[in-house]
């Protein structure tokens, strides 16, 4: 594992992919979320644990996504589907409560996200659990191509 960190840290395609990523997971987060509204209506803890998750999520999905296509440019291979699970969980929460309720209505999972008793922070928490995972996984096997015939 130690050694696959290793490899990525010295790969420059893993730290172009990984700044853009992440870039592009936190920067639209950060725009369009109202920190005062949020503040106000749900208090400043929740708004800090909700920055942090955000942070948290688009750093591990720039991790994925660079670890990713490092492997892909290697094996030409894509065997990572929960990491896109996750991506989707943080895309669909990244924002404010207000604006995860209006993304998820596009794809009909307004009244889902709606019966969350922390306005969607659970999806939060579950996404990042997912890139753990898959960012384990990945890297753990950035060297092994387990492509079956």
């Amino acid at each position: 594992m130690i050694q696959n960190i290793k490899k990525l840290l010295l790969s420059p395609l893993f730290y172009l992919w990984f700044i853009v990523w992440a870039a592009i997971i936190l920067f639209p987060s950060l725009y369009f979320t109202n920190s005062e509204l949020i503040i106000w209506n749900l208090g400043y803890k929740y708004y800090i644990t909700e920055t942090i998750l955000t942070y948290t999520i688009a750093l591990l999905f720039g991790i994925f996504f660079g670890s990713t296509l490092y492997k892909i440019k290697t094996f030409s291979a894509w065997n990572s589907w929960v990491g896109v699970v996750g991506w989707f969980l943080g895309i669909l929460v990244a924002g404010c409560p207000a604006c995860s309720i209006t993304l998820a209505s596009y794809i009909w999972l307004a009244s889902i996200v709606s019966v969350f008793p922390f306005y969607g922070m659970e999806l939060k928490f579950a996404s990042i659990l997912f890139l753990l995972y898959a960012n384990y996984s990945i890297i753990k096997d950035l060297s092994v191509c387990k492509i079956k015939k």
